[in-house]
């Protein structure tokens, strides 16, 4: 009963609220794809390039559709705030793999006689992102065109499988997945880790209500199963040879085309409550 009650509460709060501000609602879809993990995101075998299958090479990337929404709140007309909700989708393809440390590792299905595949592999990863924004309105190019900058930052979620392209190596090594977390193949959940990130974007004005919504952005999340292959370093310890797990940083670029809705408040609450894009049209609401 006092949860209800809380709740009850808070969606009064809310409503009161959003009567007497400009409240703008997104809803986008988006495309991204993994660039690279910066730096050095293992410690390599010192064979490594020697070991590796010819023609080896990284993964790929394929586009997919994702989908964010978002809550925004105008602070002043040239800045807001806001949350946004945001699926990603990742994937790619290698023909010939590296040797990545995994394969080295005891964490590898696959038979003790063949660790390192040659079949082609691919990864397929799925990221929710619980986000704060901030944008910056810098200029209008044109009278319904509107310049921005972004921010965004917060909790990813990640969930990714590492696995062969053709499902008959996988029946045939009885692997499933060489790797798999938070996602339908196993148990374990999604992988939290921090993202943030930045971009531009640009705003179109159909009506009072409605815009056409455009941005790219580049983030960076802290995980290292963005592209599928966990992360392991190969150390010498005492003249012995070792896998340790470590982790790392994914950048990832994601660009989305949406439509924005905006909320008109109780003029009566709220006389000068307006956004950005509004002030070229001098639209009090």
């Amino acid at each position: 009963m006092k949860n209800l009650l809380l709740i009850l509460l808070a969606f009064l709060l809310v409503t009161e609220y959003a009567e007497a501000q400009v409240l703008r609602f997104r809803a986008s879809a988006n495309s991204s794809i993994f660039i690279k993990e910066p730096g050095e995101p293992e410690v390599s075998h010192p064979m490594k390039e020697t070991l590796s299958h010819k023609g080896s090479a990284d993964f790929t990337p394929e586009l997919n559709l994702g989908a964010s929404i978002e809550i925004m709140a105008p602070v002043t007309t040239d800045f807001e705030l806001g949350v946004e909700f945001d699926y990603t989708n990742l994937s790619g393809y290698t023909e010939t793999a590296p040797l990545h440390n995994f394969f080295l590792s005891r964490y590898n299905p696959l038979p003790d006689n063949y660790k390192y595949p040659d079949e082609t592999l691919i990864y397929n990863t799925n990221i929710f992102n619980i986000l704060g924004t901030a944008r910056f309105y810098i200029f209008p190019v044109y009278e319904d065109v509107i310049f921005f900058t972004k921010l965004h930052g917060g909790i990813a979620f990640v969930g990714t499988d590492f696995t062969f392209q053709d499902p008959q190596y996988s029946v045939g090594y009885e692997v499933g997945v060489l790797y798999s977390q938070g996602t339908k193949s196993n148990e374990d959940p999604k992988d939290p880790a921090f993202t943030g990130g930045g971009g531009l974007g640009l705003t179109y004005r159909l009506s009072d209500a409605l815009d056409i919504y455009f941005d790219g952005t580049i983030s960076v999340t802290h995980s290292d199963v963005v592209n599928g292959v966990p992360n392991y370093d190969y150390l010498v310890y005492q003249g012995e040879e070792t896998i340790q797990r470590t982790t790392g940083w994914a950048i990832t670029s994601q660009v989305s085309l949406g439509i924005i809705f905006t909320t008109i408040p109780n003029r009566k609450l709220k006389s000068n409550n307006y956004t950005r894009t509004r002030q070229f049209h001098k639209s009090i609401f």
